[in-house]
């Protein structure tokens, strides 16, 4: 038997093919030709103009007003990480870091304030929450969508949450509505006070005519030894934010 190699049925190349040459041309549909090894990767600008692979040192200034610093990034030799004229976390100017930069406060220093007089710090405090109810309008021949505009608004109770102790200040406060000596005309003032670790003041909300809902006392257990919590929930029309 024969062993010759010929061309098959599919019309395949005959057994004494040339040896393939892998030099890169351009291919059919315009591509571009090879320029070296494939791992001959010289930056260079790419088709939306962007800049080169050799590029000069970033500088942009940070406009913060005041308390704004100049900051650039120089890369810090082959690892790749970066320098800056200061740490953007400790951005200060006169001891006072910048509220936009600054790292956020806890939620666990608090104080309630009725009439601009600090009563007490608490457990805790919920209900600084306000909704506005949307009103839809369906429009004849718009059927893709409905319009949506603002309609009742309201503000939640809030609801303070404080360890029992001989102080009565918000038991007072609650018995003039049980006792019928509560007029609309003495609603109080109050704000809630956010507070830093060291006592400084970062935030206030502001209730305007509030009023004493509801007091709930603790709940005792003779196998307990949780600490005995009361809880009080105030109504008003309305808190402002500074």
């Amino acid at each position: 038997m024969s062993e010759r190699s010929w061309v098959g049925h599919g019309k395949g190349r005959n057994p004494g093919q040339p040896s393939l040459e892998l030099n890169g041309g351009p291919g059919m549909g315009g591509g571009r030709a090879s320029q070296g090894g494939y791992n001959d990767m010289k930056p260079t600008a790419g088709m939306g103009s962007g800049r080169p692979g050799s590029q000069p040192t970033l500088d942009e200034p940070t406009d913060f007003g005041e308390s704004s610093k100049k900051y650039s990034a120089t890369p810090d030799g082959a690892s790749g990480s970066y320098r800056g004229a200061s740490s953007h976390a400790s951005a200060t100017t006169g001891g006072s870091k910048d509220p936009r930069t600054a790292d956020p406060e806890g939620n666990f220093v608090f104080a309630l304030e009725i009439g601009g007089t600090e009563v007490g710090y608490f457990m805790e405090c919920s209900g600084l929450k306000t909704t506005t109810e949307p009103f839809e309008i369906q429009e004849g021949g718009m059927n893709h969508r409905v319009h949506k505009v603002p309609g009742q608004s309201k503000w939640e109770n809030i609801v303070l949450r404080y360890g029992v102790t001989a102080d009565t200040t918000m038991l007072t406060w609650r018995n003039e509505i049980l006792q019928d000596s509560f007029s609309f005309g003495r609603r109080r003032n109050g704000a809630i006070v956010m507070k830093t670790m060291g006592g400084d003041e970062v935030r206030r909300y502001n209730f305007i005519e509030g009023w004493p809902v509801s007091w709930e006392g603790p709940s005792f257990a003779s196998a307990g030894s949780e600490i005995a919590v009361e809880s009080l929930e105030i109504a008003h029309n309305g808190i402002q934010i500074t």
